[in-house]
């Protein structure tokens, strides 16, 4: 059986738990590198929400969305 087949017979809570370990490894020993037009989008929106915080969503808002109600 491949990895990728063995990955795919994993109950979700046991695949999200690998993913967390990875991102977890990931985040701990890799500098990430963003392009530099999505860190100029990034930027852009942080200031904008800085200057204009009533734009921001709150948790319920965005799962609204989300779920598409």
């Amino acid at each position: 059986m491949s990895l990728q087949e063995s990955l795919r017979a994993l109950a979700p809570d046991q695949k999200l738990a690998i993913v967390t370990q990875l991102w977890d490894d990931l985040a701990a020993s890799a500098t990430l590198t963003l392009p530099e037009d999505e860190l100029a989008e990034m930027t852009r929106r942080r200031e904008e929400l800085l200057l204009n915080p009533e734009i921001a969503m709150d948790a319920d808002e965005v799962w609204r969305r989300v779920d598409g109600d």
